[in-house]
């Protein structure tokens, strides 16, 4: 009767037993241990700019544990963000009637915030390198504090891109890879003055069609040789 009746026809507010209902069937645990993983397939490639950083300003001795603690760091700051993201997209799942609303409202949601001045702030952010002291234990405590800081501008700029997978379980897979490849390829851009604009991330696009020509290139010259070796036999 709900369903059919004034406002709750597209949209109601979920009841706490909604909710206990909800988490009968899928448990906190299960919601953390997943959030964890997607967090490290989509973020993960993007720390190789900041790893080699940590590198590069470490002695051998320090390094291992300073990228392990930048690492931990920044992951445990997305697993805290996680708690608010995941009940963002829980609420919206239970409060909409149709599957598709709330996937259709945070992408309008997610592509103003992608051309916002602001997400571009967030973007510039993190493309900063602070200096990082060379001895523990500061060395360890400037990690520590990058690492939490480098988190939280990723989320201030990828918060709207990680809800879409959340919003749409039946195609979460495919949109989790397309949004991963999408927040790498942004993150090889160079910063820029925040303004509202679209930017392609032509980098990406340029890095993809080189290997891709490198690929046939290769390719074509190994046809070449082994077509030589046979006229040779």
């Amino acid at each position: 009767m709900p369903t059919i009746c004034s406002a709750a026809f597209v949209w109601s507010t979920p009841s706490p037993k909604t909710y206990a209902f909800f988490f009968s069937y899928v448990s906190p645990l299960q919601l953390i241990v997943s959030w964890a993983m997607m967090v490290m397939a989509m973020m993960l490639p993007t720390l190789s700019v900041p790893l080699r950083h940590v590198r590069e300003r470490s002695f051998w001795r320090v390094r291992p544990w300073a990228e392990l603690l930048f690492v931990v760091s920044y992951l445990g700051t997305w697993m805290v963000a996680g708690i608010a993201l995941l009940g963002v997209a829980i609420t919206l799942r239970l409060a909409s009637t149709s599957s598709a609303l709330p996937l259709v409202a945070c992408l309008i949601i997610a592509f103003i915030w992608q051309i916002s001045p602001w997400k571009q702030v967030a973007l510039n952010r993190c493309h900063r390198r602070p200096s990082l002291a060379a001895f523990p234990p500061a060395a360890y405590e400037n990690v520590l504090a990058w690492g939490m800081t480098h988190g939280l501008w990723c989320i201030a700029s990828c918060w709207g891109l990680m809800l879409l997978p959340l919003l749409a379980p039946s195609h979460h897979l495919p949109l989790m890879a397309i949004v991963a490849v999408y927040i790498w390829a942004e993150r090889l851009e160079p910063a820029c003055a925040p303004r509202w604009q679209f930017r392609v991330p032509s980098r990406a696009i340029r890095l993809i069609a080189r290997n891709v020509a490198g690929w046939r290139q290769s390719s074509g010259s190994t046809s070449i040789t082994m077509a030589c070796d046979e006229c040779a036999l």
